[in-house]
């Protein structure tokens, strides 16, 4: 088709640019489709995918706790003491009815409640001992009962035995029903009477009416109220031991509330209203907590005294409050990490349509030229790109939308529809700005080969401010961190490195072309000669895949850098907090013969004997300076350090010394700067002992985090010769082993006397639970990692597919002239081969370097461990990851020689005839 023919046709008259364009090239227009499509999605899903995690780790969060703990409580006392007057008004169903309606008055969005699930009544204040001989007691102590008003009893329980309670009490005591399983534990049945001797005045009775049986087990009217459903063995420290005690509750009918005035404490109203979990979400966290606080001490509580019958009423602090503050800590840890996965993965994806854009552009430049030459203006030309972009990209966008919305639908459309027009607008700004910018002057067709062209002056100044800009974010991210609020600044430092790298990998690409030319010209064959002239004669335009490819695997390592961080930080802090793959211990000397019932656990390999113990001693501060003594086999703890890789390699000789005090020892750093270099006496079990400190360790497998020194025990001995040799005997058992089994090691220690602590690595390894905001935050970076590889992908295709007819035609010429085809098709590789090779080899040498710039800045505590788990942890930082870095690189290397060499073996196919026609049409 002519120039003429995409202006005007032959039948129809004046036909659009676009249009034309649309039609003659089917093709690139469907790629275009998909890419944006494909882009589209991934930026709309986004916010669906972070709201859906974090959405849902709150809900989980809510379903898991409590009924108390999801629940905003409300308590009032109530006894002569508390309220002298009208107290007995307090305690009926109306007037805690009214309560509840002032409190639903002054409840307000975003805090909503079930309010199906609300449960208030009365409880009597104290715990009431039970005096009849008879009912069970462990440890020689009473059993305790509480005796409860509930509304809606009769409704919430089945009469198993007997009849329910009636509706009045007296000083003497009231009715009550018991459930199933309380009644079993005591061993009571309907018509029982059980005696409270902590009254007012004469003796309280609770007269057993009946037995029932919770209709609905799981509802929160059965366990709001502690030990309302079943009976609970608490215990107590009396006399330096631990007894034991039950401890039950008796259901009162409501209308009988009054009667639990009489008691020494008298009652309390309680109200628990647990939240809706389906109706919160995470981005009103905060706002939620503001409600609560208000409702604790703001004007809410001062609206709720006055509008309810109770004016000592208290918003219990504890409950919901306490469940989302740390939910909301580790969110908002969480979240710059998730902003670099978002943010890199973005860019990357706006890499490659630019970089679409600008290969379209430079391949159309010549019918764009030819188009200015016979009159066309700037801005119709670049209208009628826009248009022809915009036809395939914003239908393409709003599929990627619509697609993003079924399967990720967020709260708010907003921010999916706003990313996913940002999209299209990139789509369908990118060519016409490209191409208007190559034929706004009109310049002589001339040569751009690779090795010949020569950077401008704009292009220096834009490359030196964008490596300015890197530095400031590096700087910033190193220094400020990753905490606090999302800061896309910082957020976009690892991209950024990226982006530079290859602008710098763009600049020096031609001077590894130049000299494979210089180093094949000689050689003898056409097909390494013509490969590297192929390469250096291609236009500069061609290696602008090689940006994307760059900056794709920097990512796509990047995502695998943070993964492999918070795995290892996990496993080091495993490490750290067992010292061995498994650890048995006791506060006194291990018996003799437990190592060996140890060592013959299946999987151990090795059992090392650590005598350990706590000192505490003030310093010159007038604290106190907490810390362990290890007495050692220096010979087998080095090897057992060597194995568990904590804390570098220990000095054993050094260790040995010659049983001559000051006794060798390795400290920790603090501890060494607090003893100094000269000898110094701790106190121990051993008595005064002088050590000095001949080398200091981060952390060692024998002592817990903390301050620790350790000792050769054999040294120790030959100084204490006075002491018996049990003196010496280890306290603590360091085993190391594969695939450990903790139940075994317990049945092999149990014989040995209770007392005896066992932990296993692997079992604390699993203690750190991946919380449902860890899991949903590392699923993003999973999903980032995925992007980034699939865009790389991408980029190696518009490499390979550039000026494909061109090659097509080339291989068609040599075939022609007699080359055979398996030259032909080491040509096609060899071709493009230095572009994806300097493009995978850039990406793994700036991969680990982002790593290193970034690591003192990027902590991966939030997404490693649970905000409880974290004080304990030594942190998790990025950790080069091979895997991801190596494996990405070698696959698009593999990948562009396959399609390559596929596109040759195509060509041949091929009659001559048509790849050359192809070839001119192009």
């Amino acid at each position: 088709m002519s120039e003429m023919g995409l202006i005007r046709g032959p039948r129809h008259g004046d036909v659009s640019l676009f249009r034309a364009r649309l039609a003659a090239f089917p093709g690139a227009t469907a790629a275009s489709a998909v890419l944006v499509l494909v882009t589209a999605f991934l930026a709309a899903a986004l916010p669906g995918a972070v709201e859906g995690y974090e959405n849902g780790a709150l809900r989980e969060t809510l379903r898991e706790a409590s009924v108390a703990g999801r629940s905003v409580t409300l308590s009032a006392p109530v006894s002569d003491v508390a309220t002298p007057f009208g107290t007995e008004s307090l305690l009926t169903p109306r007037a805690l009815a009214s309560t509840e309606a002032a409190f639903r008055r002054v409840v307000r969005p975003p805090l909503a409640l079930d309010r199906d699930a609300t449960v208030y009544g009365v409880r009597s204040a104290d715990e009431l001992p039970l005096t009849d001989p008879g009912l069970p007691r462990p440890s020689g102590l009473d059993p305790t009962a509480t005796l409860v008003a509930q509304r809606d009893l009769a409704a919430r329980a089945r009469l198993v035995e007997g009849r329910m309670p009636r509706a009045r009490g007296d000083a003497g005591g009231v009715e009550a029903v018991l459930t199933e399983s309380t009644a079993a534990r005591l061993g009571v049945t309907a018509g029982a009477v059980l005696h409270v001797p902590q009254t007012l005045g004469s003796g309280f009775t609770i007269r057993v009416t009946g037995v029932v049986a919770p209709r609905s087990p799981a509802a929160a009217y059965w366990n709001a109220e502690r030990d309302v459903r079943a009976p609970e063995l608490n215990s107590v420290a009396r006399d330096g031991r631990i007894d034991r005690f039950w401890h039950v509750t008796a259901l009162v009918d409501p209308r009988a509330a009054n009667a639990l005035l009489r008691l020494r404490n008298g009652a309390v109203a309680y109200w628990y209203h647990p939240a809706d979990a389906e109706a919160l979400t995470a981005r009103d966290v905060s706002a939620l907590r503001d409600r609560l606080a208000a409702l604790r001490a703001g004007p809410d509580v001062v609206r709720l005294r006055e509008g309810g019958r109770h004016h000592g009423l208290t918003v219990e602090e504890n409950g919901l409050a306490t469940l989302l503050e740390p939910f909301e800590r580790e969110r908002r840890a969480a979240r710059p990490l998730v902003t670099i996965a978002a943010v890199s993965v973005g860019t990357v994806a706006g890499t490659v349509l630019l970089v679409s854009a600008g290969l379209q552009a430079t391949r159309r430049r010549s019918e764009l030229a030819l188009l200015r030459a016979r009159g066309a203006g700037l801005p119709g030309l670049a209208a009628g790109l826009c248009a022809e972009s915009a036809v395939a990209a914003f239908p393409a966008a709003a599929a990627g939308l619509a697609l993003a919305l079924l399967v990720m639908p967020p709260d708010t459309w907003l921010p999916a529809v706003a990313a996913a027009a940002a999209v299209a607008a990139t789509a369908s700004l990118a060519l016409p700005l490209r191409a208007v910018a190559a034929v706004r002057a009109p310049r002589p067709e001339r040569r751009d080969d690779l090795t010949a062209a020569r950077p401008s002056r704009r292009r220096t100044v834009a490359e030196l401010t964008a490596t300015v800009v890197v530095t400031g974010a590096v700087v910033a991210v190193r220094r400020r961190g990753t905490g606090g609020d999302p800061d896309l600044f910082t957020a976009a430092a690892p991209v950024l490195i990226a982006v530079v790298a290859a602008l710098v990998l763009l600049r020096v690409y031609p001077l590894p072309v130049r000299l494979l030319a210089r180093l094949t010209r000689r050689l003898d064959g056409p097909v390494l000669h013509l490969g590297a002239a192929r390469a250096g004669r291609a236009p500069s335009t061609a290696v602008l895949p090689l940006l994307a490819v760059v900056v794709a695997l920097t990512m796509t390592s990047f995502g695998g850098s943070v993964l492999a961080g918070v795995a290892e930080g996990r496993d080091r802090a495993a490490v750290a907090k067992v010292g061995a793959d498994a650890r048995v211990e006791s506060m006194s000397a291990l018996p003799k013969g437990l190592a060996e019932r140890v060592s013959a656990v299946a999987g151990v390999r090795d059992v090392v004997g650590v005598h350990t113990e706590t000192v505490v001693e003030p310093n010159e501060s007038a604290a106190r300076t907490q810390y362990e003594v290890a007495a050692v086999d220096p010979e087998r703890y080095a090897r057992l350090v060597r194995d568990a890789g904590t804390g570098g390699a220990l000095p054993a000789g050094a260790l040995a010394g010659h049983g001559r005090e000051p006794l060798p020892a390795v400290a920790s750093p603090r501890l060494a700067r607090q003893f100094g270099k000269g000898p110094v006496t701790i106190p121990t079990s051993f008595g005064q002992v002088r050590i000095r400190v001949v080398a200091t360790r981060d952390t060692t497998p024998a002592a817990h985090a903390g301050e620790f020194v350790v000792l050769s025990a054999e040294a120790l001995a030959r100084a204490r010769a006075d002491l018996p040799p049990a003196a010496f005997e280890p306290t603590t058992l360091l085993v190391t082993g594969r695939d450990l089994d903790g139940d075994a090691l317990r049945r092999a220690v149990r014989p040995a006397g209770s007392g005896i602590a066992v932990s296993v690595r692997a079992e604390e390894r699993a203690a750190f639970a991946t919380t449902p905001l860890q899991t949903g935050a590392s699923r993003v970076y999973l999903a980032a990692v995925a992007a980034s590889t699939g865009y790389s992908l991408l980029a190696l295709l518009l490499a390979t597919v550039h000026n494909a007819a061109q090659r097509r035609a080339f291989l068609a010429r040599l075939r022609i002239m007699g080359m055979p085809g398996p030259q032909r098709q080491w040509l096609a590789v060899l071709e493009t081969l230095p572009q994806v090779l300097l493009g995978a080899v850039g990406g793994v040498l700036v991969s680990p370097a982002t790593v290193l710039l970034l690591r003192p800045g990027v902590d991966l505590t939030a997404l490693a461990f649970t905000t409880a788990k974290a004080a304990d942890a030594q942190g998790a930082v990025l950790r080069v990851e091979p895997a991801s870095l190596l494996l990405p690189a070698a696959g698009l290397v593999v990948l562009a020689c396959a399609a390559l060499t596929a596109q040759a073996w195509a060509a041949g196919r091929r009659s001559e005839g048509t790849q050359l026609r192809i070839g001119d049409q192009q």
